[in-house]
């Protein structure tokens, strides 16, 4: 293949490729170091070369645009092996080759997430008698949870519990609404399975007996509601694909695995190494797991690093009478410039506490095999977040309309200047620990605008302007335009309001649903295009008749509700047009077809003038649209698959994670102008977050928690952000630019910020200040102010 031909497979990755299948192996890959190839190589050899099927290989990994990645290699790589072959027989050809080579079928390889191949698995290999599984997710789940375990077992006024929940939420008191009490709850359900818990020693133990068992009870009750219709959350899918697999039910997908290949391996969580352990013990497959752990950000989702730094000790003690584990470590990048690679490789071994956090021994400093374009690691710092909006967007305007930006490097000046095949600024990316477009809200007072917002106002100034890709900067619920399309639901459904006043909501919701009303009131009223044959305020007038706007036309007896959503987006373009929009449409459309799973007017308005269209017409405002009032209905950008270049994405680094742009800007700074107690567990923690508290509190009720407490939660919480700041840093194949504001790099100045230097025991590591400003960053890797 030309590929490989121009760039062969270095020492390191060919003996992971060519590792014996006979001895479990490890790979510890550094960033850009070509991990998924390896993976895609090894996989093709042991159908190639050692002569295995491809239904015989399972290969996970943790996302689904990795997984998707995974595949696309596999089979174009795969099919390109197999034309080769068909066209080259090795010689001396054997008996059979030529159907050898066509009985390979690259399409089967068992690829994906790991839910997804138990959602797959559990649906092909389950009994005569099992129905399907049906998977929820997401605010339905939460719905399930309130409606049926939350307020059966008293949780909405037990102060007991209430005080509990307090060491677990944001700010260290009781949950401030009932919104955060089921976010804390639903946290603790997914680690009661995720951690394998013990619930029986859970709920009889400790000070907060009586707050535990009400919560196990709720599991219970969550459990029992789930199982009678074989609903399955994410969680209890694994969970119950773990229990197919010591039941030896699923012994027609086991008796056929000969490898099994582990992508990102350190984000896995204690259920799911279970499962792989559990398979490794049932058959006799090569292993190979990859990862970094310097990389891994998932903690909060169940992740456990340390079962990727004491694999080896783990794999022995799980699966004996193995071979030895062979460790490989890839080093070469292949992605960043020498001076980006120079910074973090100093980034991730600044802080001396840290390096007891790592494998063992930690891996050696990456390689950089790209050229240097002559641009240091850069900086661009300002008096206020306004001007850095300013500049920022007049730095990337220079680079991608305009002559170009000189950077006066000390040396030979560099221009960047974009890429004359296409470049633009969807080349460039700002990342930030959240992307939040305005801080939040306090009483009366509009909230604070942070440097997303300030930045898509200030590129949408520009002439032309240009557009950003953030749909996660605000909630789905304060969209002008998703504000217009359900405000128009609800007058269409329940025209004068009377059926949403019967309905018991909180007060939240009732003030989102009273405010999309309005939106929609106003926007109708400008009479948006198209009005012929029919206005949207005749649309919608018609709807709450329930009256055909066509003659000879009776109305329906069902109307789907996601009709009528899509019906109602001709008036709003943005929804059916614009990538932002449909995203936030795929969103409500989503919440319209999961509520159909469980509400029971599955999303239909019924006809009847009885008591059933009033009681569909509650369900849905019950079901669909007060969740996303509540803020439980989350956006899904990876349905974007291409993203226009024109527009400038803005990331949190966890969405960042597995991606490369030639440009990445780091906002490491733009939020913090004073030493306040509440950001710092986003640069300096002073005490464990929630999730180090949540995992200590359930340390003694799961074989986990001894692992996890070698460290203790405060130095986790610091090993977390570190790791967050090494993705970060490690993204950017040409240009590395940290931006902020000035007082986080004043000489001495009690802002305290991992990311910019500071070590857990309060050393700063930048070199000596000039005029009040700091010209380098963690040791002695220069950062150019500009």
């Amino acid at each position: 293949m030309p590929r490989f031909q121009r760039n062969p497979p270095n020492a390191q990755q060919e003996s992971c490729i060519l590792h014996s299948s006979d001895v479990p192996l490890m790979i510890v890959a550094g960033p850009g170091s070509g991990k998924t190839t390896v993976l895609v190589m090894r996989a093709l050899r042991l159908v190639f070369v050692e002569g295995w099927m491809p239904e015989q290989i399972v290969i996970t990994t943790f996302t689904r645009k990795a997984a998707d990645e995974l595949r696309a290699r596999l089979i174009e790589w795969g099919l390109r092996i197999k034309d080769h072959l068909r066209e080259n027989p090795p010689l001396p050809t054997t008996a059979g080759f030529g159907s050898w080579i066509d009985s390979i079928d690259i399409n089967r390889f068992v690829t994906g997430t790991l839910d997804s191949i138990c959602e797959e698995l559990l649906t092909t290999h389950r009994d005569p008698t099992d129905p399907a599984p049906v998977l929820v997710e997401g605010f339905v789940g939460n719905g399930i949870l309130v409606r049926h375990a939350l307020f059966p077992n008293q949780v909405h006024n037990n102060p007991a519990l209430d005080a509990y929940l307090a060491g677990f939420s944001f700010s260290g008191t009781a949950p401030a609404n009932f919104g955060e009490k089921i976010g804390i709850c639903r946290t603790f359900l997914d680690r009661f399975v995720h951690d394998l818990i013990d619930l029986n020693n859970y709920q009889g133990t400790g000070n907060h007996r009586e707050a535990r068992q009400c919560l196990a009870e709720c599991s219970a009750s969550y459990r029992q509601f789930m199982a009678a219709g074989y609903r399955m959350d994410f969680a209890l899918l694994e969970e119950t694909f773990l229990q197919r697999l010591q039941q030896r039910r699923l012994q027609r997908f086991t008796n056929n695995i000969r490898a099994l290949l582990v992508d990102e391996y350190q984000d896995t969580n204690p259920l799911q190494e279970q499962i792989y352990f559990t398979i490794l013990q049932q058959t006799n497959a090569s292993l190979t797991i990859v990862g970094d752990d310097d990389q891994s950000l998932y903690r909060f989702r169940g992740a456990t690093v340390e079962l990727f730094r004491d694999f080896q000790q783990r794999l022995i003690q799980h699966v004996p009478n193995r071979p030895q584990l062979h460790l490989e470590y890839l080093i070469d990048n292949y992605r960043s410039t020498p001076p980006i690679v120079a910074f973090f490789n100093s980034f991730i071994q600044n802080d001396d506490s840290f390096q007891s956090a790592r494998v063992q021994p930690p891996k050696p400093q990456i390689v950089a095999q790209r050229q240097g374009n002559g641009v240091p690691v850069l900086g661009m710092f300002r008096r206020n977040i306004n001007d850095l909006a300013r500049d920022l967007t007049n730095f990337l305007w220079d680079v991608f309309r305009g002559p170009g930006r000189v950077i006066n490097t000390g040396r030979e000046p560099v221009t960047l200047i974009r890429d004359q095949n296409g470049g633009d600024f969807g080349d460039a990316v700002l990342l930030s620990h959240t992307v939040n477009e305005f801080a939040a809200q306090f009483g009366e007072q509009s909230p604070r605008e942070r440097l997303p917002r300030l930045l898509r106002t200030s590129l949408a100034q520009l002439q032309p302007s240009i557009d950003v890709f953030n749909p996660r900067g605000r909630l789905i619920r304060d969209i002008p335009v998703v504000q217009q399309l359900l405000g128009s639901i609800l007058n269409c459904i329940d025209g004068n309001g009377a059926l949403q006043g019967t309905i018991l909501l909180r007060s939240e919701p009732q003030r989102y649903l009273n405010i999309w009303r309005q939106e929609a009131n106003r926007f109708a009223a400008t009479n948006p295009p198209p009005s012929n044959p029919h206005t949207l305020m005749d649309f919608v007038h018609a709807w709450q008749n329930r009256t055909p706007q066509v003659i000879n036309m009776q109305w329906p007896s069902e109307w789907p509700l996601l009709e009528l959503c899509f019906k109602l987006i001709s008036w709003i373009p943005m929804l059916r047009d614009d990538p932002e929009g449909q995203v936030y449409l795929e969103a409500v459309s989503r919440a319209i077809a999961q509520a159909a799973t469980f509400s029971p007017y599955r999303s239909n308005i019924i006809r009847g003038h009885n008591q059933h269209e009033d009681n569909s017409v509650k369900a849905a405002i019950r079901d669909i649209l007060a969740p996303i009032a509540e803020a439980t209905v989350d956006v899904d950008e990876a349905i974007m698959p291409n993203i226009p270049r024109s527009r400038f994405p803005i990331m949190t680094i966890h969405q960042a994670k597995g991606l490369e742009f030639p440009i990445v800007i780091v906002d490491v700074a733009s939020d913090y102008t004073r030493n306040h107690p509440k950001n710092r567990f986003r640069r300096f923690p002073d005490g464990p977050s929630s999730v180090q508290n949540m995992e200590d509190d359930l340390a003694p009720f799961c074989q986990i928690g001894p692992l996890r407490q070698t460290r203790t939660g405060l130095q986790r919480s610091f090993d977390d952000l570190i790791r967050l700041y090494y993705v970060a840093y490690s993204r950017p194949e040409s240009v590395l630019m940290l931006v902020g504001v000035d007082p986080c790099l004043r000489y001495q100045t009690t802002i305290r910020h991992v990311a910019t230097g500071w070590k857990s025991d309060g050393a700063w590591s930048w070199k000596t200040p000039v005029a009040g400003r700091a010209p380098a960053l963690v040791n002695n890797h220069p950062l150019l102010l500009i």
